[in-house]
Formats: structure tokens, C-alpha cells, sequence
């Protein structure tokens, strides 16, 4: 096994709390355990995300994460006993509490996890803090806004600038996640040789014909009903206010929203209060994604925060549960104006484009629903999302 000199940012002692972060010599192996557990004020900002990090893809050819299903998750109110248990989304790959939970400041939550193979993983507590309100929220246009890994090159979009009163005589840390929603055109797409029916993608007939993929890769369907495709960030945006305590912060960027698509678009920024702690493993993990192009990247360095295997204290456990204060704040961007080319191509293949005989016209079918409630698509018109 390759050996790697990884980042360990560990708690010594679980009574005694965190020291500073070091930096020995470590033997990475691929299967150690990844969490990544958030319990916020905001509606639908709480979630735990369990993989397994560095696993060989022989069909990839790559090292990769890989989801952890099956297992047993809940937050823990220490205060009062209520468990919280969350559902597997196996579209997104994470856990999700019930879409009417949220916490309040000053609530005290743990995580607690059971894999099906028996091991279990517990947090240690975190109280939520007061929240620190955004007073105003803008954004501007840059032509190469950020390098995209995919890409190879920098990918437009807009940055989101927000403002905020520091409280004064504390020490204050701050954390940045967004979720944009764009309105869908087409909702189901389906590939090489199949067609939609009766709520999923079929094959034509009963086998591919060879060297189909060139003359028939896809077919398009328009939604039938209102949806919107939901993004997330790709990058970590943090502050400290180390050198401005106590200041007014003005037009800070917060999130870079890149153009995927030319589509008017609202974005909807959620603004944490971390507590000292938080914000030194958020320092650490944004130089590893930052570094490796994503949060689907594998870390090239371990990142150990308050999880821990409580039977067995000599397995690393990677990842952190952050129970933090939320306050949002949303915008519109219109695009009309942009002149940069969107990053993703969408091409219309509607059934009939490829001329297939085994499909009469008579049979075509133009539209498909929006897909279900996840974290990724909706129905359900955005707050913040214009009526006209």
C-alpha cells in the first residue's frame, strides 16, 4: 500500500477536547470511514453523508468514495432524549432527517451511527449558537470566475456578495453553503436505445442493435408539469473574523454559482455560525477539496475531527459532526445579458428524431413528470422564486 503523509487534525482526548492540529506520518489505507454530519436551523440544511474513502473502481480506473447504504442514523437531542432517526435518499447518497425537522439555537445534538456489518459511531455533543444575520445579499458577473477541474480551464458564472454586522468582543467563524434553482425544461432523458414508458426507461425491442449508440443515443421529454433542478456548492467558503471583529463586513463573496446554463436562476445562501472548532476542520477540509476539484474527490489527506468509534478507540475515524445556527438570504440572477457560452450542452431528442420503425408515431409520448421530492429536484415552487 502506497504511503501518503496525511493531515490528522484529532481530538487527544475526548474529555479533554481538542489540541492544536499536527501533522504526523500515517499509512493511509483505503477503507477507512468518512462522515460528514450537519444539523442546521435551516429547513433542510441537516444531513450525514457515511463513505467508505479511496476505494479501487476497476471499471474507472480511479480511486474513489463510495457510499455507505443501509445504515442506522440519528441525531441525538442531549437535552431532552428525542432521537431524531434519518432516511436514505439513494439518489443523493446521504441521510436526511424528516423534511419538517429543524434545530434551535442552543439545542445540544450528537450523531449516532450503525452500520449493518455492527460497527457504530458516535459524535461527541455540539451546541448550536446564536446566528449572526445577513443584512444584504448582491452578486456580480465574472467571464472566468473559478478553474473547473472537468473543464480543465475557468468556467464563468456570478459570485455572491453578502453583508453582515460582526458582533463585537467574540470570537466569530463563519460558513458559507448555497442551493440554486433553475427551472427544467426536460426531465427524463433516456439513453442508448430505450424509451419512456409507464414511469422509466425501457429498451426498444428486445436487445441493442450493434453500433446503435451512434445513430440513436438518446431520447428527450419535455416536463409535464412544473420542476426545478437543484445545485449545490462545490467549494467551502469560510471567515474569521480575526482582523475585523466587531466590523461591518460589506459585499463578501460567499459562493461562486457557476453558468451551467444560461436560465435565470435563484440562489439561496445559508450563512453558519462555527465555533472554533468547526471552523479549523472546515480550514483544513476546503484546502484538500479546493485542491482535488470537489467535494466528490477522495481526500488526499486525513481529516479526523469528533467521531469515534466507541468500540474500538484505534480506528481513525475521517469526518466531523457540526451542529450550527443558520440565517438565509436569497437573490435572482438573470442572464440575458450574459455572453460567455454555458458549460453544460443540452440537445432536444424528442422521440421521433432518431426515425425509429419500431415505434409507430402514433405511440410517441412528448412529456414525463417532474422526478420525485429529493434533494435535487422539486415541484414545489422555491420561496423567493418570481410569481409572474
Amino acid at each position: 500500500m502506497k504511503s501518503y503523509t496525511l493531515l490528522l487534525v484529532f481530538c487527544l482526548s475526548v474529555l479533554m477536547g481538542c489540541t492544536e492540529p499536527i501533522r504526523p506520518e500515517f499509512d493511509f489505507k483505503s477503507g477507512m470511514v468518512l462522515v460528514e454530519g450537519f444539523v442546521s436551523t435551516a429547513p433542510n440544511g441537516s444531513f450525514v453523508k457515511i463513505n467508505t474513502v479511496n476505494e479501487f473502481n476497476i471499471g474507472t480506473n480511479s480511486y474513489e468514495n463510495v457510499f455507505i447504504g443501509g445504515a442506522e442514523v440519528s441525531f441525538i437531542n442531549t437535552d431532552t432524549g428525542d432521537v431524531v432517526a434519518l432516511i436514505e435518499d439513494t439518489e443523493a447518497d446521504i441521510y436526511i432527517p424528516p423534511v419538517d425537522f429543524v434545530a434551535i439555537a442552543g439545542q445540544t445534538w450528537e450523531l449516532d451511527i450503525l452500520l449493518d456489518d455492527g460497527r457504530q459511531y458516535k459524535s461527541l455533543p455540539e451546541t448550536i449558537m446564536e446566528s449572526v444575520p445577513i443584512s444584504a445579499i448582491g452578486v456580480t458577473y465574472k467571464p472566468e470566475l473559478s478553474f473547473n477541474v472537468e473543464l480543465d480551464d475557468f468556467a464563468p458564472g456570478h459570485s455572491i456578495l453578502v453583508d453582515f454586522e460582526d458582533p463585537p468582543n467574540v470570537e466569530n467563524y463563519y460558513y458559507w453553503n448555497y442551493r440554486s434553482f433553475e427551472f427544467r425544461d426536460i426531465c427524463v432523458t433516456c439513453h442508448i436505445y430505450r424509451i419512456y414508458r409507464d414511469g422509466t426507461c425501457v429498451l426498444i425491442g428486445s436487445e441493442i442493435p450493434p453500433e446503435v449508440e451512434l445513430v440513436h443515443p438518446y431520447q428527450t421529454y419535455y416536463c409535464e408539469n412544473d420542476c426545478w433542478r437543484i445545485r449545490y456548492n462545490q467549494n467551502i467558503k469560510i471567515f474569521s473574523d480575526k482582523f475585523t471583529n466587531g466590523s461591518t463586513i460589506e459585499r463578501l463573496p460567499v459562493a461562486d454559482v457557476l453558468l451551467y446554463t444560461k436560465k435565470d436562476i435563484l440562489v439561496e445562501v445559508q450563512q453558519f455560525s462555527l465555533s472554533a472548532s468547526a471552523y479549523e476542520y472546515y480550514e483544513t477540509l476546503k484546502d484538500l477539496i479546493n485542491d482535488n476539484g470537489g467535494f466528490n474527490s477522495p481526500p488526499s489527506a486525513a481529516l479526523i475531527g469528533n467521531i469515534i468509534n466507541p468500540n474500538d478507540r484505534d480506528e481513525f475515524v475521517l469526518g466531523r459532526f457540526t451542529a450550527a445556527p443558520a440565517e438565509t438570504a436569497r437573490i435572482i440572477l438573470e442572464r440575458d445579458d450574459v455572453e460567455e457560452d454555458q458549460i453544460e450542452i443540452g440537445l432536444l431528442a424528442p422521440e421521433g428524431t432518431w426515425q425509429e420503425p419500431r415505434i409507430p408515431p402514433e405511440e410517441y409520448i412528448f412529456e414525463a413528470p417532474c422526478p420525485g421530492e429529493s434533494r435535487y429536484n422539486t415541484s414545489i415552487r422555491p420561496e423567493g422564486w418570481p410569481t409572474n
